[in-house]
């Protein structure tokens, strides 16, 4: 397969993946709410061809990835619509704060 074939497969897979249901998830319903996760997604992909002393006389290769992360969720009801943020990054950074601290204080209580 020709590297211009690989990269045209490559990118037509990530681009047929690559949809509405992946950023919103399927609506959830409860009690006259609804709830549609929101996830942030971000995809990428690669390639590199040459020719060199080979028998065939090329070389190359191809690939890509896929990183989604919920970001939140839209809730709608019948007093609104509101947006719910999941703030991830205050919650890891506190739990590396207190792994940190609690690391020092054994390390300094077994000296």
């Amino acid at each position: 397969m020709a590297v211009q074939e690989l990269l045209r497969d490559v990118e037509q897979t990530m681009a047929t993946s690559a949809t509405v249901r992946n950023v919103f998830g399927e609506p959830i319903k409860h009690n006259g709410r609804t709830v549609i996760p929101v996830a942030r997604v971000g995809y990428g992909f690669g390639g590199v061809g040459g020719s060199g002393k080979l028998p065939e006389g090329e070389g190359g290769g191809a690939g890509g990835g896929v990183v989604a992360m919920p970001v939140g969720a839209v809730e709608i009801s019948d007093e609104g619509t509101r947006y719910i943020s999941f703030s991830l990054d205050k919650k890891l950074l506190g739990a590396f704060a207190v792994g940190a601290f609690a690391g020092m204080f054994l390390l300094r209580r077994k000296r």
